[in-house]
C-alpha cells in the first residue's frame, strides 16, 4: 500500500536514526572479508542498505549474530567483494538497453548524494508496470569522473516486494573516496516473480497522521499506524520517502516494528525521514508485512 501526504510544518521530535556520517566501514583487500563495525545508531538493515546487499545476505553471513540485538563493537562480515576503478569506461558500461519482456523500468534519472566522509547514496525510482508484484529487484550504479574510470555498486529496494504498478526507490552506498564530480548511470539486474498463490505477504494498510516538516531543516515526521486485517504477523516495514518538488528522491528510512509484535491489528509507528539535501515537497509511505510461516 502506499499513501502519498501534503507535509505541514509543526516540529515534532522522534527517534532519529538514519544515515549519518558516523557509519565507519572497514574495507580491506581481498581475499580478506570487508568487515564493518556496529556503533551504537547502527541497525543490521543500515549497514546492509549501505553496502548494497539484501538484508538476507548479511544475516546469512553473519549467522551468529542476532539482528536485533547487536552490540556496540560487534564485527560483521559484509559478503561483498570491493570492485576497484576500472582503467577507463567501456560503451558497454555507460550504456544500457532496456530488456522490452521486463516489467520493470527507471522511472527517473539517478541521482547521488556525497556525505561528509566522502563517500554517496545513490537513489534510482523503480516502477513496476505490471500488474503482479516482484520479489527481491536489485539496480547496478556506475559512477563515470572525467578521466572515464568507472565505479559500480549494486543497488537494493528496501522492502522485499515492488507491487504491482508503484514505484519505490532501489539505493546503494558508495564509500569514500568518490570523485568530487562524476555521471551516474544506472541499470536493473534481477527480480523475482511472485506466484498468486503465494501467501508469504499479508494484506496491510497504512492510516497515517498528516506529516510534520519543519520548516529550515531536512527532515519530516512520521506517525500512523500499521492495520493488518487478518493474519499471524513475522514482521512489519514501513518505508519512508522524502521527495523534492521534481518528484526526485532526496532520503529515505525504513521503520521496523518491534518484536514480539501486537496480535491487534493495528501497529503504530512513528519515525523521522532525513533528506540528503534541498527542500522535502512530499512524502510517500509503503508498507510490507510478512507472514509468519508455520
Amino acid at each position: 500500500s502506499v499513501i502519498a501526504l501534503n507535509p505541514s510544518v509543526t516540529p515534532r521530535p522522534t527517534n532519529t536514526l538514519a544515515p549519518t556520517p558516523t557509519l565507519t566501514p572497514t574495507l580491506t583487500p581481498t581475499p580478506t572479508p570487508v568487515t564493518y563495525t556496529v556503533t551504537e545508531k547502527d541497525d543490521m538493515f543500515g549497514v546492509a542498505l549501505r553496502y548494497g546487499i539484501s538484508l538476507d545476505a548479511l544475516k546469512a553471513a553473519n549467522p551468529t549474530v542476532i539482528p536485533n540485538l547487536m552490540s556496540v563493537g560487534t564485527v560483521l562480515i559484509i559478503p561483498i567483494t570491493p570492485t576497484p576503478p576500472s582503467a577507463s569506461a567501456s560503451q558497454e558500461t555507460q550504456t544500457h538497453t532496456p530488456d522490452p519482456f521486463s516489467p520493470l523500468r527507471l522511472a527517473m534519472a539517478p541521482v547521488c548524494y556525497q556525505d561528509a566522509l566522502g563517500g554517496a547514496y545513490c537513489f534510482v525510482q523503480l516502477e513496476n508496470l505490471s500488474q503482479s508484484p516482484v520479489e527481491n529487484p536489485s539496480v547496478r550504479f556506475t559512477l563515470t569522473d572525467a578521466d572515464a574510470t568507472t565505479l559500480e555498486m549494486d543497488g537494493i529496494l528496501p522492502l522485499n516486494i515492488l507491487p504491482a504498478q508503484q514505484t519505490i526507490p532501489a539505493v546503494a552506498y558508495f564509500p569514500a573516496p568518490v570523485p568530487e564530480s562524476f555521471e551516474i548511470s544506472a541499470q536493473i539486474l534481477d527480480w523475482l516473480p511472485v506466484m498468486p498463490d503465494d501467501t508469504r505477504y499479508l494484506e496491510a494498510e497504512i492510516a497515517a497522521e498528516p506529516p510534520v516538516i519543519a520548516e529550515g531543516v531536512r527532515f519530516a515526521e512520521s506517525a500512523g499506524k500499521v492495520i493488518i486485517p487478518e493474519g499471524e504477523v513475522d514482521y512489519v516495514w514501513v518505508l519512508g520517502v522524502v521527495y523534492d518538488s521534481t518528484g526526485q528522491v532526496l532520503g529515505l528510512r525504513r521503520w521496523e516494528a518491534e518484536v514480539p509484535l501486537s496480535t491487534s491489528g493495528s501497529i503504530p509507528f512513528s519515525f523521522r525521514i532525513y533528506a540528503m539535501q534541498g527542500e522535502i515537497a512530499e512524502i510517500k509511505l509503503f508498507v510490507e508485512a510478512h507472514a509468519t510461516i508455520p
